[in-house]
Parts: C-alpha cells; sequence; structure tokens
C-alpha cells in the first residue's frame, strides 16, 4: 500500500511504498515458492542448507546496489561503504543479542571466518586443537594445515552420532582434561559447532562453550548453520569466536557471514584474510596505548575491505529482514514451519523408504531445520545388491547427478559409519508433498544402485 506523508519541512510532501507487516498472502510451501521465489519450475529445491537461495524482493534490492557500485565506483567502494556498511552490521548484531557492533564484522563465508583464527593464533609447542570427527571438512582441511606447518596436534574425539548431548558433552570435556593432564601440553582451540553439516544435526553448543572455556580452551564456534536456524544469543554463549553465514538460512545474498570476535580476543586476531590496508602494524603503534572502543572500531574497520570484491551483498541485511518480518511473519513463524516441515518429512520419507530417521533420546540433534533418513542399501560383497566398498565414493554422486538431470532434484546425501543418509533441508518454500515426490525418486534411484547402475560406463 502506498501512504503520503507531510514533511514538517515546508509543504513538502513525500510518498512511501509500505509493505503491510502481515502474514503472507501465499502459506508457506510450494505456492509461497511460486509466489515470491524464483526457482526454475522443472527444479524442485530439497536441498537449501547447502548453498541458501533469496526471495526476489532480495534480489531487486541486491541489483539496486550493484548498479549503484557500477555507476560510480570510487565514491561507493572508497567513500561510502564504511558507513552504509554499519548499520547492517548492527541489525545482525541486534539479531545474535551482540551488544557491541564492534565485536562483529562481515567476511565471504564461515570458512573465511574459521581459517582467519587458525591462521592468527600464535601457536605454541605443545598447543593442542580438540574436535570431534564431524566438523566442516574446509575446517578440517584448516586444522589439517595448521597441524602439518606448526606442529600444532589435533585431538579428534571420536563419538558415533546418533548420541546424547550428556554423552558428547562428557567426552569433549573427558579428552580436555586428559589433554591438559599430560605435560607440556593444553588445549589451546576448541572446534564445535551449532548445526552439523553433514549429516545434519544440532550440537548442544549450549553446553559445550562454557564447558570447554572451563578446561582452559578457547572455543571457536562455526555457526555456518546458525542465524536464521538456531537461536544465538552471543551474550549469554560467550564464544572466545563465531562466524555465522547470512546466506544460508538468514536470505541474504552470497557470500555473506557475521564473524564474531569479542573485546577480549580482539588482539588474537592481528589481521583479516587477505591482510587488508587497515592493518596496523605493532612497529607503526609503538608506545601508543588505545582504549577498548578504538581497538573494537580499528578491529571493524580492517575487516570493512580487504580488496576490490563484490561485497553488496552485505548490504542486504535490512532486505532480509524486511522479506522475514513482513512477508513470512517473523523469526518465530519462520523457525516453526521450517522445523516441522523437517521433521514431517523425515518421517513421510522413512515410510516410503522403509527406513528410519536418525535420532537417540536425550539429543537435541532434530531441534533444526534437517533430519536424516537412512536410505535402503546395504554395504557389503556377500550377497547380490549390495554395494561393493569399493564404490562407496560413486554412490553420493550418482545420486546428485542422476536426479539433478533426470528428476530435477539434487539429493543430499551422506555415507556415514556405513550407513547411506538423505540429509533432509527445510525451509519455508517447501512442502511435505515436495519430499515425498522426492523419497520416491530416491527409492527408485537406490535400487538402481542395488542393480549396479552407479558404476556402470
Amino acid at each position: 500500500m502506498t501512504i503520503l506523508y507531510h514533511s514538517e519541512e515546508g509543504q513538502k510532501t513525500t510518498m512511501q511504498t509500505v509493505v503491510p507487516a502481515s502474514p503472507a498472502q501465499a502459506p508457506f510451501g510450494a505456492a509461497f515458492r511460486k509466489a515470491y521465489f524464483a526457482f526454475d519450475p522443472n527444479y524442485t529445491p530439497l536441498n537449501h542448507g547447502s548453498y541458501g537461495t533469496i526471495p526476489v524482493s532480495v534480489r531487486r534490492a541486491h541489483d539496486v546496489f550493484r548498479a549503484e557500485a557500477d555507476a560510480a565506483p570510487d565514491p561507493f567502494i572508497a567513500l561510502e561503504f564504511h558507513d552504509r556498511l554499519v548499520p547492517h552490521r548492527a541489525l545482525t548484531a541486534q539479531a545474535l543479542n551482540c551488544s557491541n557492533v564492534d565485536e562483529l564484522v562481515f567476511v565471504p563465508n564461515a570458512t573465511t571466518g574459521s581459517d582467519t583464527v587458525l591462521k592468527n593464533l600464535d601457536w605454541k609447542k605443545g598447543d593442542v586443537i580438540l574436535c570431534y570427527e564431524r566438523v566442516y571438512d574446509s575446517l578440517g582441511r584448516g586444522i589439517s594445515w595448521i597441524e602439518e606447518t606448526h606442529g600444532v596436534k589435533v585431538h579428534v574425539v571420536r563419538v558415533a552420532w546418533p548420541v546424547s548431548d550428556d554423552e558428547l558433552v562428557q567426552a569433549m570435556v573427558d579428552a580436555a582434561r586428559s589433554i591438559n593432564a599430560e605435560p607440556g601440553q593444553r588445549v589451546r582451540l576448541a572446534v564445535i559447532d551449532t548445526v552439523v553439516s553433514m549429516p545434519g544435526f544440532r550440537v548442544p553448543f549450549e553446553r559445550l562453550v562454557p564447558a570447554l572455556q572451563a578446561e582452559g580452551a578457547l572455543v571457536l564456534v562455526d555457526g555456518a548453520h546458525g542465524i536464521g536456524h538456531v537461536d544465538i544469543d552471543l551474550s549469554t554463549l560467550n564464544p572466545d569466536f563465531l562466524v555465522t553465514n547470512l546466506h544460508k538460512w538468514f536470505f541474504v545474498p552470497r557470500g555473506c557471514a557475521a564473524f564474531y570476535v569479542p573485546v577480549r580476543n580482539q588482539h588474537l586476531i592481528r589481521t583479516t584474510l587477505p591482510t587488508s590496508h587497515k592493518f596496523r602494524p605493532r612497529k607503526e603503534l609503538g608506545s601508543q596505548r588505545l582504549s577498548d572502543e578504538e581497538e573494537a572500531r580499528l578491529f571493524a574497520e580492517m575487516f570493512d575491505f580487504t580488496g576490490t570484491d563484490d561485497t553488496t551483498a552485505w548490504l542486504c541485511v535490512q532486505a532480509a529482514i524486511d522479506f522475514r518480518d513482513k512477508v513470512c511473519g517473523g523469526d518465530a513463524a519462520i523457525k516453526k514451519y521450517c522445523h516441522e516441515v523437517a521433521q514431517r518429512s523425515a518421517e513421510a520419507a522413512a515410510d516410503i523408504l522403509g527406513t528410519s530417521i536418525m535420532d537417540t533420546p536425550g539429543s537435541c540433534m532434530r531441534d533444526c531445520f534437517f533430519a536424516n533418513v537412512r536410505l535402503p542399501l546395504e554395504l557389503g560383497t556377500d550377497g547380490p545388491g549390495k554395494v561393493d566398498p569399493a564404490h562407496v565414493g560413486k554412490v553420493c554422486d550418482w545420486f546428485k547427478e542422476t536426479g539433478s538431470r533426470e528428476s530435477g532434484i539434487y539429493f543430499q546425501t551422506e555415507f556415514y559409519r556405513d550407513v547411506w543418509w538423505w540429509r533432509i533441508s527445510g525451509m519455508v518454500y517447501v512442502d511435505v508433498n515436495d519430499f515425498i515426490r522426492g523419497a520416491e525418486v530416491l527409492k527408485a534411484l537406490c535400487a538402481r544402485v542395488r542393480n549396479g547402475e552407479h558404476v556402470k560406463g
């Protein structure tokens, strides 16, 4: 609707288009997808969790910013961008309950944020990195690089999911205590998730952060699946580092992630990746003493511009929030639907496939927008229809390629501890019927795998 405003300055009258703050006209699900998104009609998007997507309204806002940058790149990038970015960082800080906006900066993605931590810490002899076996692959590779180049030990806790929250927390704490009891060793950094990517499940991060900090560790929270997906209260959680993608579940264009470093730890992050022109060498600072506020401001400015790149997505936080609030009906409505559609769809899929859902008593693992359904495949060489262990790596890729080509569905599957799982991903633009169709397609694909089609030329 259009509202007429009368300015207090003279007789000037302005027009402003306002989107009503009311529930969407189209209900969540397939109708919502057609009304507000721009998917190919022949494609059924059942894998939001990997790359995210944006509604048409946010894409239009992004197009405006990119057009501005192309129309006058020098003032846009060099003179205006810093000031224009601040309110979007502030909106993100508010969503994460971070009281100091200069403790939160933007980076292109979660991997950049976690790698910034790994490559900035001053590693010492005896330092140990503690993690469990399901850390995200690129983060795990970054940890391996630190191990290779700095001689840092890495201790991986081999818990097998599904596992209860109590068991997971106790296993991580026991490992930290065992490491710290060894002469000359200490857990310098512990790495945990909000939600593990593959298979997809929630982690009791609210318990793990203080428990591991109590053992003397700095705790890095990989919240790639965080903002817009699970509630994160930074003032209460108080992690040492946290990074969370806004382009996965928050409807901000790719790539945009919030990187949180509290003031107490900002001295540990000496440079961005790559090093920006705002880096301040210690010899340049000399004996100059800065206040916490000045340190935080310089820290934030360092991340605003690390080199020429398209960072216009970072200016779309307001547009994303507008869509979430005014079209979707708010954060709570989104989260309620996404959780319910994922869990109900998993139940329907498990029934069609004749299998089960990954779960266990005392676990929060399904308190998210993911659910994992077991596929009807067996590993072995001792009977017909089983998958030869030598061909394990081909199955998931074959599902992706064949499903996309033949049915317009990309299946995100994972082989974990001798079992294949389909990760179901809830979002406002899918409904149970979408996943029922997906399960029927995947059931037929599994039958073809049992016949060996995935290894035929």
